[in-house]
């Protein structure tokens, strides 16, 4: 199963409930007092800032809407700290207990990362091997050598969410780069790493991660598969109920779907009690201490930034071995997160402090990471141990960006009307007889916050530093200034382009659905990012030219086609 995730461009319901929809009514569940325990501080040395955490957790329950969240804290001494908030399963307010599993994400890539530390501190491999060696049959891109550092630091050039024996055009692999020269999260990546453990250990990826691993730190409820067996020790999971358009804080939220995982890019599920377990063993690694998993200088390559990664969001953001390494007031700290179909982590651990926090919530297939929650309790956590100020969090929800340059009229060809103007949430955009709030999403694009209204964001595009048109379903206006436009209406599109756009869809909740839209005479997926032709039938997707996402057409009948294979995976084209 080729894990696969399109950005949805919000989470969350308005006020301190969750709103879960069943047909069309949503129910409204009021969420509990936190339960919180507190271990180890004898003396209430950290008791403020623990509260202090506590509050800026429930903030972001209410801003968000979240169902459910668990929070782990470690400090020194042994002082620990866990928090549950909302619930398990809000349809029956069941409430989230110490041993309920959550499925942790991308944090499972550091898991699989140790697995080759292991390797390669035992003389079974070298982070230098060529990959091509270890996976004898693999289509790996002709000529190209890609080494086990490659994978574990995202810099292979392997797109994404590609799987390993991809659909469409000559069934090998590819790459946006050459090996080294760049970074690009790469789940593919993780997945081949998976895959040599297996082969070099002979043994099933979670048999070697529960025997190596779990077992030697003694995180005895944790599981290195994501199995239908086990699924009544899981929290139950939520994911946007309109899973085609962008998602915003008050949208409606449906059960989230249940598939099992076993690759290394996301296979680990853990609790609370377990995930404080791993963060004080990062701490002992990022102080150069391996046992009981490594050895010392294993460790100590294990935790050391290998590369920039200028694509992980945060300013000065680097990448290690299935860790990044960030700066969180101003000092690198170990991080992840993890986004899965109904569950959504995130994992901050400060070496030097001796310090780190773990949480996860209950729903998926949405940008909402819980980083801020576990980054301020990195630094709040710090500064007790370091007897310094408290320092402030950040806000939630976000700060608006400056939204005056895209106030204004606008002008469709045919003369329809499109009014823009500042809204609390974002904007309020009058088209015709319809009036729709809308709230930031990616750069330049608002999404409604009433999803039923469209699938459709609305694009701003600009002519320099200065937005001129705007694009709503497929409609171009062009921005009028004193009664004329201020630019001109972009061409039409070539009847080749136009007869690829439409609805691609996969049955496979990971890959989900997508939109090929056009704006004169160029595509976009979602509307947003580029679809450029390659030759051949081929596309990349993305506005970098080493992108390493790729989309192909086939299945023509009269011109247009009935299916669309996004980085070697089939979509069916079907009605919007």
């Amino acid at each position: 199963m080729a894990i696969h995730r399109r950005a949805m461009l919000g989470l969350g319901v308005a006020g301190a409930t969750l709103a879960t929809v069943s047909g069309q009514a949503a129910v409204a569940v009021v969420a509990p007092p936190p339960d919180v325990s507190v271990e180890g501080d004898s003396t209430g040395r950290y008791a403020a800032a623990i509260d202090d955490i506590r509050a800026y957790a429930e903030q972001h329950m209410s801003v968000y809407g979240l169902p459910g969240l668990t929070l782990s804290l470690v400090a020194p001494d042994g002082v620990t700290a866990f928090m549950r908030f909302g619930y398990a399963q809000a349809e029956t307010r069941a409430p989230i207990t110490p041993g309920h599993l959550f499925q942790i994400g991308s944090i499972s890539k550091s898991f699989t990362a140790l697995c080759i530390f292991r390797l390669m501190d035992g003389g079974k491999l070298s982070l230098e091997d060529d990959v091509a060696r270890l996976l004898p049959g693999v289509p790996l891109p002709a000529g190209a050598r890609i080494s086990v550092q490659n994978l574990l630091n995202h810099s292979s050039g392997l797109p994404d969410d590609a799987p390993l024996f991809p659909r469409g055009g000559d069934g090998r692999l590819w790459q946006g780069f050459a090996p080294g020269t760049r970074w690009s999260y790469s789940n593919l990546g993780f997945a081949m790493l998976g895959v040599i453990v297996e082969r070099l250990e002979g043994a099933p990826l979670a048999q070697v991660i529960r025997q190596r691993l779990l077992l030697p730190l003694g995180m005895n409820d944790t599981r290195g598969a994501i199995v239908t067996g086990d699924r009544a020790r899981y929290a139950h999971g939520y994911s946007p109920f309109y899973g085609d358009r962008g998602y915003p804080r008050a949208g409606p939220l449906g059960p989230g779907a249940w598939t099992d995982v076993t690759q290394g890019a996301g296979c680990v599920a853990s609790t609370a009690r377990d995930m404080a377990i791993y963060c004080r063993y990062l701490v002992a690694a990022g102080r150069g201490k391996g046992a009981p998993v490594l050895s010392d200088a294993a460790a100590a390559r294990y935790v050391r930034a290998t590369i920039e990664a200028p694509g992980w969001g945060a300013s000065g953001s680097k990448y290690a071995n299935g860790l990044a390494v960030v700066d969180v007031g101003g000092r690198p700290l170990l991080h992840h997160t993890g986004g899965m179909l109904a569950f959504n982590s995130a994992l901050h651990v400060d070496p030097q402090a001796g310090v780190g926090a773990f949480a996860s919530t209950n729903v998926g297939m949405a940008p909402y990471r819980p980083r801020d929650i576990t980054a301020y309790a990195c630094e709040r956590l710090r500064a007790v141990v370091e007897g310094a100020a408290a320092s402030s969090p950040a806000p939630a929800p976000p700060a608006l960006p400056p939204l005056d340059g895209y106030l204004g009229s606008y002008e469709g060809r045919q003369g329809q009307r499109l009014a823009v103007s500042a809204h609390p949430k974002g904007l309020s955009v009058r088209l015709g007889d319809i009036v729709m709030a809308m709230e930031p999403g990616e750069k330049d694009a608002f999404i409604v916050t009433d999803p039923t209204w469209t699938p459709f964001p609305l694009v701003f595009r600009r002519d320099g530093s200065a937005v001129t048109r705007a694009w709503h379903a497929g409609v171009e206006y062009v921005r009028m200034e004193n009664g004329r436009p201020t630019a001109a209406f972009s061409p039409p599109t070539p009847p080749e382009l136009k007869a690829l756009t439409g609805h691609y869809e996969s049955d496979d909740p990971w890959a989900g659905s997508f939109r090929v839209t056009a704006q004169g005479a160029a595509l976009f997926l979602d509307d947003t990012a580029p679809v450029v032709p390659l030759g051949d039938g081929l596309f990349r997707v993305g506005d970098q030219p080493w992108s390493p996402e790729r989309l192909r057409f086939d299945g023509l009948i009269d011109g247009r086609p009935t299916r669309a294979i996004a980085s070697g995976v089939d979509h069916v084209r079907r009605p919007a």
